[in-house]
C-alpha cells in the first residue's frame, strides 16, 4: 500500500508539471532536461509572482524557475548557485507554457529593472524579459525569447561563451564591459544589426549567431580592409575557442545586393536571390538556395572558385 502511494504521488507531481516543454525541437539545441523529472522539478521550481520567482532562483532555490504567468517585480532578480540536472551543470528560467507534447501554448512577460546571472550555462527560454540583464558567469543562452533592454556581459570570455539559438533577440544594445560588441564587432542576432553591419557605414565582417529572416532587399556595400587587404564578409557559422566551426545559420532574404569588392559568404545557407555587382566574389563551405547573377562578364570572371560552395538555382550574368 505504501508503495501504491508513493508511485500514485510520483505520477500525479509530474502530471502537474507539464507546463514547460519544448516549443521547436529541430531549434531546440539543449537536451529534454526540464518535462518529466519530478525528483529535480518540484512545486518550489513554479512561480505565479516575484518573491516566488526570486526564491527559486536564489543559490537556495531550484535549477528552474518556471513562471506560470507574467510576473512583474521592483526589484532586481539574481540568479546564483550552483545547480545540476541530469548531472550538468544547469540553471534556466521558464518564460513560456506547453502542451502534453511539449508544444509551446503560452509566453509569459518577467519584467524588472535587472536580472543579474551568476550562475553557470544560464538559460532564458520561451518568453520576454523586460529589463537590463547583466551576465557575470559562463555559459548564457538565451533561446525563443526577447530581451526587451540591454544586454551586459562582464567581459569578453563570458560574450564569447555565449549562444543564441533564434528565434532570439535584444532590443537595446550587447555590450562587454561597456563596448557595444554587436555594433564595432559586427556580431548580430536581429534583422537590423544585419543591415547595420553590412551597410557603408558598418564593419567589414558580419557574424550571425543565430538565423535570420529580412523582409527586404540587403545590400552589402563600402570599401572595408582586413589585415590591410580590401575585404567584406558575412560568417553564417558560430565557432569555438579552437575557431572550428561548431554551428551553421541560415539567412533568408529577397535579395542580397553585393556592391563590395572581395565579399565573403561563408558557413551557412543564403535563403535568396545573389547579386553580385563587385569584384572578387567568393562562396566557401556554403549554399545559395537561389538563383547567382552578376552584373557583368567581369565580375562573374573574377568570382573566386571554391568546390564547398553551392548555389541550388542558375548561375549567370544579367542581361
Amino acid at each position: 500500500m505504501k508503495k501504491l502511494f508513493i508511485v500514485l504521488s510520483v505520477f500525479l507531481l509530474s502530471l502537474s508539471l507539464t507546463a514547460c516543454g519544448s516549443n521547436e525541437p529541430v531549434d531546440d539545441k539543449e537536451p529534454m532536461v526540464d518535462e518529466q523529472e519530478p525528483d529535480v522539478i518540484t512545486s518550489a521550481s513554479q512561480a505565479t509572482n516575484g518573491e516566488e520567482l526570486v526564491s527559486a532562483l536564489s543559490k537556495d532555490g531550484t535549477w528552474i524557475g518556471i513562471a506560470l504567468n507574467d510576473i512583474t517585480y521592483d526589484k532586481e532578480i539574481i540568479v546564483e548557485g550552483e545547480f545540476t540536472n541530469r548531472d550538468v551543470i544547469a540553471r534556466k528560467i521558464a518564460l513560456y507554457a506547453s502542451d502534453e507534447d511539449h508544444k509551446k501554448i503560452a509566453s509569459y512577460t518577467l519584467t524588472a529593472p535587472k536580472l543579474i546571472i551568476k550562475s553557470e550555462n544560464f538559460l532564458l527560454k520561451g518568453g520576454t524579459f523586460v529589463g537590463d540583464v547583466y551576465v557575470e558567469a559562463p555559459g548564457f543562452k538565451l533561446q525563443d525569447a526577447m530581451i526587451k533592454g540591454n544586454l551586459y556581459f562582464k567581459d569578453a570570455e563570458l560574450r564569447k561563451s555565449s549562444t543564441f539559438i533564434a528565434p532570439a533577440s535584444v532590443t537595446g544594445k550587447v555590450l562587454v564591459d561597456d563596448v557595444d560588441v554587436f555594433t564595432s564587432a559586427s556580431f548580430t542576432i536581429d534583422p537590423e544589426g544585419v543591415v547595420n553591419a553590412t551597410s557603408e557605414n558598418g564593419a567589414w565582417i558580419t557574424v550571425l549567431q543565430n538565423n535570420i529572416t529580412l523582409t527586404e532587399d540587403l545590400i552589402v556595400e563600402g570599401e572595408f580592409t582586413n589585415r590591410d587587404v580590401i575585404a567584406r564578409k558575412i560568417a553564417l557559422y558560430g565557432s569555438d575557442e579552437n575557431k572550428q566551426k561548431n554551428a551553421s545559420y541560415t539567412l533568408t532574404v529577397p535579395k542580397l545586393i553585393i556592391r563590395s569588392e572581395n565579399f565573403l559568404l561563408k558557413g551557412g545557407t543564403l535563403v535568396g536571390d545573389v547579386y553580385v555587382e563587385a569584384n572578387g566574389f567568393k562562396l566557401e563551405d556554403a549554399t545559395i538556395e537561389g538563383n547567382l547573377y552578376f552584373a557583368s562578364e567581369e565580375y562573374m570572371d573574377s568570382m573566386i572558385e571554391d568546390e564547398t560552395g553551392t548555389v541550388t538555382g542558375e548561375k549567370a550574368v544579367m542581361e
